[in-house]
């Protein structure tokens, strides 16, 4: 079967995002960008790839892309209900957020800033900075087995740094933009849970409401976290207002208490891990508010730190709050496909309305690719090796090169 007669129908879902030429442009890129594997995603290795310098002029793609009237937080949307309706995702949906490191230099890229690089393992990282851009990613993430995830990116916001902001642009925080990303989005879902690091652990994001309720918030405390115990119930009536927190405790102090550790055997990494570990209902410090959370602590490998896990929803289960926490490392792995192999660091205009959309078609191209491998059929149908059959969904690297030969072209 042709790759197209399987992805055509799926970005027919988008058609009412663009004019009719402009619809055309915009499958030209999808398909294009699926099926570049080590070459640059920009607008002239796309024309060379399907041979659409023949039919247009070669400036037309880049009028797309700096002057096209569509909008990237309308295609976001659609490509959110076209995950949630394949996939048959309902009631309870599971995002995750997080920021990326994409390198660029250049004289007159919009937006470029100087951050530390994770990627450097060197002696004295820490003090180097490289030039780039940081953009903030929110993903869908899907359970398809038990304890086995995959992560669909939907939308990225790029971080502008203070120094380059004005009264024209105002300055933004990370935090900011992930709440930004939240609220821009039409969740279809009467529960919304948010994973993220514990750099997004704020109050700002865990009382954000979608919808009818506020969604739960994921994540993890530093070791050396402050944590407090519910205020106590006074013997009788007393004048004045209620303290809000009990008295303050240490992870280290809370996990001497054998009487609240449980064991718990939890699924994460494909492995099945049994552990002991305090589990509670503690008062967060006021950063992360004042409502209780539900927190697990317990040692790390070392054993001279504690972990300490938390969700905003008091009731949540221990073992789904860690099994939730560990699927947020998925978006690790989407960063790195879409920066190695996806084009998200490729393009070569400069403002900052064309670096937008062409990250928003590269997200959109991989969360086509990811939305094949996990719908057995699509992907066996345009398997580019039918004699290496690994267990579970194909990768997208193996899908790019399958659609690359089912589109008989040749590079």
């Amino acid at each position: 079967m042709n790759a197209q007669t399987l992805i055509l129908p799926l970005l027919l879902g988008f058609v009412h995002c663009f004019t009719a030429p402009g619809f055309g442009h915009f499958c030209h890129f999808v398909l294009a960008h699926m099926a570049l594997l080590d070459i640059p995603h920009c607008v002239t290795e796309t024309l060379r790839l399907t041979e659409r310098h023949h039919l247009l002029h070669w400036t037309t793609p880049y009028a797309f892309l700096q002057r096209g009237r569509w909008a990237c937080q309308q295609v976001s949307q659609c490509l959110l209900d076209l995950l949630v309706c394949t996939l048959g995702v309902a009631g309870e949906v599971v995002v995750v957020l997080d920021d990326t490191l994409v390198k660029k230099w250049g004289r007159k890229f919009f937006g470029l800033g100087l951050y530390p690089d994770p990627t450097d393992k060197n002696p004295g990282a820490h003090k180097r900075r490289v030039y780039g851009h940081c953009w903030v990613v929110v993903a869908l993430l899907w359970e398809y087995q038990a304890g086995k995830w995959v992560g669909f990116p939907l939308a990225a916001l790029l971080f502008v740094p203070l120094v380059l902001c004005s009264r024209q642009w105002p300055f933004l925080s990370k935090i900011d933009l992930a709440e930004r990303l939240l609220r821009g989005l039409r969740w279809p879902a009467t529960r919304l849970i948010v994973v993220v690091d514990n750099l997004y652990a704020k109050a700002q994001l865990a009382q954000v409401v979608v919808g009818q309720s506020r969604c739960v918030l994921v994540s993890r405390l530093r070791s050396n976290a402050a944590l407090y115990l519910p205020p106590p119930q006074p013997p009788k009536p007393r004048r004045g207002r209620r303290p809000l927190r009990g008295p303050k405790m240490t992870a280290p102090q809370l996990y001497r208490r054998r009487s609240q550790r449980r064991s718990l055997t939890v699924r994460i990494y494909g492995k099945t891990v049994t552990l002991r570990a305090y589990v509670g209902v503690l008062i967060p410090s006021p950063r992360l508010g004042k409502a209780p959370v539900r927190v697990i602590i317990f040692p790390q490998r070392s054993g001279h730190k504690m972990n300490i896990f938390f969700a905003t929803d008091p009731t949540l289960d221990p073992v789904r709050l860690l099994e939730l926490y560990a699927a947020r490392f998925k978006i690790e792995d989407i960063f790195d496909e879409l920066k190695t192999t996806g084009g998200f660091a490729d393009c070569r205009q400069r403002s900052f309305l064309t670096l937008k959309r062409h990250a928003t078609l590269c997200l959109v191209a991989y969360s086509m690719l990811r939305l094949l491998s996990v719908t057995l059929k699509g992907a066996a149908a345009i398997e580019a090796e039918p004699w290496w059959c690994p267990a579970g969904p194909p990768s997208v690297t193996r899908l790019r090169r399958a659609v690359l030969k089912s589109l008989r072209i040749s590079v």
